[in-house]
């Protein structure tokens, strides 16, 4: 930690709340120390923690962040429970931003009025401006589960304000419309702008006037406007704030009524779950989004099933993937008769898409499996993911970007560094209109697995060169 100049010195007092959660988990201080640098390494960071070095926090010192935030997810997830940041570093001052701890999630019911609490308490500036820690365990996957027995249409409402009229409710659903179509063209660019369009429905839910079928119109705006916020979030690495816009995605698309819509806000979270490395989790929302979809229309359950493969990918659960895999296409052809099912939410959900989700997971499931399967997976991974590699429109930029590079590492896990070469200059080509914290880390790792290659291909030299010029390359990376 960084030393206080003398006059700012003051004796260290032995930090015996953290002692006290080491106990009760079972660990020692080298043990977490190896899971501090476990935790770093899958956030890309170059920093490493020493083995003796946890002993010094005991003795009342205070990493510099992200280490202290860390060392709280893993006792989270080690106590299955919520832990507040002070009760692990009782003497920090805390130089981050402003925190919200996970147990300092509103204890509310999982219907209409858990919303409005919700909605009242989780203002624009919470939900922009603070830093959150991310959750994991029951914390993250109970809500899910209890929402699925929760009841869901929220009544009609008078309120202080006017009566929605049907010209606003219209305005409102082509925005929300809008600002999807704004996260699939350039990902997170328009976070803000999304984030007060959210603030906006939710000063109509709580205050104006309504009918059931409008209130239920306002909440699914709300959600699809939550989930595209926390998936923005989710894109720039902001991992706690994607959870709470998750959260309030999920509760909202409940409160519509509509089990589709919460269900893909439950597989999205499900999907964020194993960018961290929680797996469990992850199988765990996969689970309970499945079963929110079970009276979904066929696009919908197709969706669900593609984003659980992902689960089972991070898990290496072959089997899992395989499953997810068939069953995305059987219902993907059930929804290509039946389109007029589809709901307008959903309008991106075509078998392109639903394709270089599987074969984004067979390339992530591909690290997990030796020898010749390995190779078949990565060949089934380069027929699903090359349509939207290669798409030309502009509709799907982000979506091209990532499934482009998912390729290219596809092909270089294959040994075929041409196409490696080829597919990753294209996704390197989107890379100016498309914001992504996410896909900056994907094209490094691309870097990183090129690399071993470039001492006998000039092609590859190349492509590394430029990849040098256009991925900021922080610390982590």
């Amino acid at each position: 930690m960084a030393r206080p100049a003398a006059a700012d010195r003051r004796p260290l007092v032995p930090n015996e709340s953290l002692k006290l959660l080491l106990d009760e988990v079972g660990w020692r201080p080298e043990t977490l120390a190896r899971k501090v640098n476990a935790a770093l390494q899958q956030r890309r960071k170059s920093r490493r923690v020493h083995e003796k070095t946890p002993y010094r926090w005991l003795r009342g010192e205070i990493p510099h962040p992200p280490v202290p935030d860390i060392v709280v997810d893993l006792l989270i997830d080690a106590l299955r429970q919520p832990v507040r940041f002070d009760m692990v570093w009782p003497e920090a001052t805390h130089p981050c931003p402003t925190w919200l701890w996970p147990d300092e999630d509103p204890d509310v019911p999982w219907d209409h009025m858990g919303l409005q609490k919700l909605l009242g308490e989780w203002s624009l500036s919470m939900l922009t401006r603070r830093t959150f820690l991310t959750l994991t365990g029951t914390a993250l996957t109970g809500p899910a589960w209890q929402l699925l027995d929760a009841p869901t249409p929220i009544p009609a409402r008078t309120g202080k304000g006017t009566q929605v009229p049907p010209p606003l409710m219209a305005l409102i659903e082509t925005m929300v419309v809008n600002a999807q179509q704004l996260d699939e063209r350039h990902g997170s660019a328009a976070a803000d702008f999304v984030a007060s369009q959210f603030a906006m429905v939710n000063r109509l839910v709580r205050n104006s006037t309504y009918d059931g079928e409008t209130g239920q119109r306002l909440c699914a705006a709300l959600a699809q406007l939550a989930q595209t916020s926390g998936w923005m979030a989710q894109e720039a690495e902001q991992d706690g704030r994607a959870q709470r816009w998750y959260r309030i995605g999920e509760l909202a698309a409940h409160c519509a009524g509509d089990h589709g819509l919460t269900a893909s806000i439950m597989a999205l979270m499900s999907n964020h779950a194993t960018t961290l490395g929680q797996h469990h989790d992850a199988l765990q929302l996969a689970a309970a989004a499945t079963e929110a979809a079970d009276q979904a229309p066929a696009a919908v359950q197709a969706l669900i099933a593609a984003r659980s493969s992902l689960a089972h990918a991070g898990a290496g659960d072959l089997p899992g993937v395989q499953r997810a895999r068939d069953h995305a296409a059987e219902l993907a052809e059930i929804a290509d008769q039946h389109p007029d099912q589809r709901p307008t939410w959903a309008g991106y959900v075509t078998r392109t898409e639903l394709d270089a989700i599987t074969g984004r997971a067979l390339v992530m499931l591909a690290r997990h499996i030796p020898g010749r399967r390995r190779k078949l997976l990565i060949r089934d991974a380069e027929t699903l993911l090359l349509e939207r590699a290669l798409d030309p429109s502009e509709a799907h930029q982000r979506s091209a970007l990532r499934h482009g590079a998912y390729l290219s590492l596809a092909h270089c896990q294959a040994g075929d560094l041409d196409q490696a070469v080829y597919t990753g200059h294209l996704a390197l080509q989107r890379l100016p209109m498309v914001t992504s914290a996410r896909c900056l880390a994907l094209l490094a790792e691309l870097r990183s697995d090129l690399a071993p290659h470039a001492q006998r291909s000039r092609q590859v030299r190349t492509l590394i060169s430029e990849l040098d010029a256009q991925v900021p390359r922080s610390p982590g990376r």
